[in-house]
């Protein structure tokens, strides 16, 4: 476990070791939300991390999921 300082602008910064672990790179998204009172950080993977791995996928229901999330994101921000 590493202690970490919140900013005045509510900013963290991830641990390297855990950024190395997760394999998260300056410019990567990363998904935060409450469990019970713990925040869960968890690495969104690139399209390009998920290439070759989908079969019979539905294009359209990717689509439309991704600019949910996109609209949300940007809602929160």
């Amino acid at each position: 476990m590493a202690l970490v300082k919140v900013t005045r602008n509510r900013q963290i910064t991830i641990p390297i070791e855990i950024c190395s672990k997760l394999g998260i790179k300056e410019g990567d998204y990363v998904e935060v939300s409450l469990e019970g009172n713990k925040i869960v950080i968890r690495k969104i993977k690139r399209l390009d991390e998920l290439a070759g791995s989908w079969k019979n996928v539905n294009v359209e229901k990717i689509m439309s999921t991704i600019k949910e999330r996109w609209k949300s994101w940007i809602s929160s921000a």
